[in-house]
């Protein structure tokens, strides 16, 4: 195990699979012992978490050991061939933390917080897909308002509200921001943008062009690709989209099976020691 793995083992670590609560309740000498963030601040779990913090800094330990026994320090090659000298042995004794500092650590970022966090960033993940793949280039899009000058887009407005502007058009902006701090939303909100963005766009284009749509009178993606960005491959766009989010997804998904694993070690680990211990 490398000295970075093993490190962050000692942050990251302990809960169940998806779908079975972490804080599933063990014996502990014929009590309860609920594995979650308060066990850190247990007076009665120290001695198990002390031998737990042992465990997984040996790795650490054994390596700075073998270190001490080399003449000359190891030299490490970078990925652009750079070559640099190993930190010493004295240098990684250093980074390891007493029991009591990590143990005030687990106290303010554990490793339960970490599972919170990657259980978010993989939903997140996962809606991200989803909303992909139920709009593809050939669904309706979100545009419910166009600004245009022959055949020059100068901004549009989607059905969120937002605001996209092209050079030229920044009027658009400031018309969006102010309909912010009046708090519009919704129908207003559209009413405000094409209303004010026409008397601030007309003064610089004469022949500008107001476009309005619904949910059923949008143009699909692609139709609003074509007609106002045609050098934009559009399916070319989707298909990288497409891809990064799944790949995304397989990265988020691999974090937290990991962090699900460390933290179901970190359980059984636990358990174990309370189960061998006397009543």
């Amino acid at each position: 195990m490398s000295l970075i793995a093993a490190n962050t083992a000692t942050t990251i670590a302990s809960s169940s699979t998806t779908g079975t609560s972490a804080s599933a309740n063990a014996p502990r000498n014929g009590g309860d012992f609920e594995f979650s963030e308060e066990m850190y601040s247990d007076p009665a779990m120290r001695p198990y978490l002390e031998q737990y913090y042992n465990k997984s800094y040996a790795p650490i330990r054994e390596r700075i050991a073998a270190m001490r026994e080399r003449d000359d320090p190891a030299t490490i090659t970078t990925a652009d061939g750079t070559v640099a000298q190993e930190l010493s042995a004295d240098q990684y004794e250093k980074m390891i933390p007493s029991f009591d500092k990590w143990l005030e650590v687990q106290q303010l970022v554990s490793a339960f917080d970490f599972e919170d966090q990657t259980a978010q960033m993989l939903e997140h993940a996962k809606q991200s897909v989803t909303t992909l793949e139920n709009h593809s280039p050939d669904t309706k899009s979100d545009v419910r308002v166009v600004f245009s000058n022959g055949d020059q887009i100068l901004g549009y407005m989607d059905k969120n509200g937002g605001i996209a502007s092209h050079s030229g058009a920044s009027a658009l902006q400031a018309v969006s921001s102010m309909a912010n701090e009046l708090g519009l939303s919704g129908q207003a909100r559209e009413d405000y943008i094409v209303r004010e963005g026409s008397k601030a766009l007309s003064q610089q284009y004469p022949n500008l062009q107001v476009s309005q749509y619904t949910d059923q009178t949008a143009p699909t993606r692609r139709e609003f690709s074509q007609t106002w960005y045609p050098g934009h491959d559009i399916d070319q766009d989707y298909a990288t989209a497409l891809a990064e989010a799944r790949n995304n997804l397989l990265r988020q998904q691999d974090t937290y099976d990991r962090i699900q694993s460390n933290l179901r070690d970190m359980q059984n680990y636990l358990v174990g020691l309370m189960e061998q211990s006397p009543a």
